[in-house]
């Protein structure tokens, strides 16, 4: 992956000189631990009482790319800010002190743990993460109304997926370069657009007709430079698909190798599907998020009644890990592993609202 440019690196160096960094607040440490009354596993909440703490939507990393530090966000100064844990000590840091920043749109960099990319509006920010100086890669162009949502950055590492709404019809996938800000259209759709991502192996880009239910055709993919725009299967000769006539298949996410992903299909189960749209039934059970490890050999699922699971994907055997996570307030957990495969992230309410994290290897072996 690209590291920062030179330039870049002594932007923000002469930014944090000549700024007072007032974003790199020290808020100490506020990490508490207990045992899973049903599991006996220990959980890890990284936040305490005071304030409201949540993760970064699943199908991107919730770790800096040295795996040293947990982002997250938290609406403790009054409005929602972007935060990084350190996972062996717990301290936390606070990144970004700007109401117009849209925290939950971070997407880190998978190859530089000091660089991170947010939103201000319209606008795209390479966010750095130990100064927390910013600066603009460039801004979604007009036409447009709204519909920004957090990137991902391209396989190669050179572009970052941009959504808008264009108009009250229409909706739009972009790229945009992280080093010039040249923007690029990738293709325009009749419906609102959702869950947009680049697989982190190919250049496919993953997106939905976002209808918040059933939708005739929910699940696309479309080629980085617009072409082969096409569902994951045909609606109208539905010859490899469970469901033929509609489609609720949703939360899904790129296997970080390869290029199959996760879904959930809608009381049915968890699924692993290639791109041509086969499909595997992993495991059956009212699933509702489902994340994979970084070898792809295990998913990190919740389900509606507040437990977390781990998934064998060879064999679909599962083994509880969490329960009580939707305890005062009724959150997605949004799970998924660190960036080595040794720690599960998740939202969680058991006694308020945080960010946790369960160490694997206090997951006893089966016996």
């Amino acid at each position: 992956m690209r590291m920062p440019a030179p330039a870049f690196a002594l932007a923000s160096l002469l930014g944090a000189a000549l700024t007072a960094p007032a974003e790199l607040r020290d808020w100490g440490v506020e990490r508490a631990s207990y045992l899973d009354p049903v599991t006996g596993i220990r959980i890890h909440e990284q936040t305490g009482r005071n304030s409201r703490a949540d993760n970064l939507y699943f199908h991107v990393s919730n770790f800096t790319a040295d795996n040293r530090h947990l982002l997250f966000v938290s609406d403790r100064t009054g409005s929602w800010q972007l935060y990084k844990a350190e996972v062996a000590s717990g301290r936390i840091t606070q990144l970004t002190d700007d109401p117009r920043v849209n925290p939950r749109s971070t997407c880190p960099h998978p190859g530089d743990p000091a660089r991170a990319f947010v939103l201000r509006g319209p606008t795209v920010l390479d966010l750095d993460l130990t100064s927390g100086s910013t600066r603009e890669i460039g801004t979604i162009p007009e036409p447009r109304i709204g519909g920004y949502q957090q990137p991902t950055l391209s396989h190669d590492g050179d572009w970052l997926t941009t959504t808008k709404q264009v108009n009250d019809a229409e909706w739009e996938i972009g790229l945009m370069h992280i080093a010039t800000g040249e923007y690029r259209t990738v293709t325009r759709q009749g419906f609102r657009i959702g869950h947009v991502q680049h697989c982190p192996t190919a250049p496919l880009i993953f997106y939905v007709w976002e209808t918040g239910g059933y939708a005739p055709q929910r699940t696309w993919l479309v080629q980085p430079d617009g072409s082969r725009n096409r569902p994951f299967y045909a609606s109208t000769t539905p010859t490899n698909w469970i469901t033929p006539l509609k489609e609720w298949v949703t939360h899904e996410a790129w296997v970080p190798t390869g290029t199959h992903m996760t879904m959930i299909l809608d009381k049915v189960g968890v699924l692993l599907v290639a791109p041509d749209g086969t499909w595997r039934l992993v495991r059956e059970g009212h699933y509702w998020h489902a994340a994979a490890s970084p070898d792809g050999r295990q998913l990190v699922l919740d389900d509606m009644q507040g437990r977390l699971w781990l998934c064998d994907v060879a064999t679909g055997n599962v083994r509880l890990l969490a329960t009580g996570v939707r305890g005062v307030e009724r959150v997605h957990a949004h799970p998924s592993f660190d960036r080595n495969g040794d720690f599960i992230q998740f939202h969680t309410a058991r006694t308020h609202e945080t960010v946790a994290l369960i160490h694997l290897r206090d997951v006893p072996p089966v016996d």
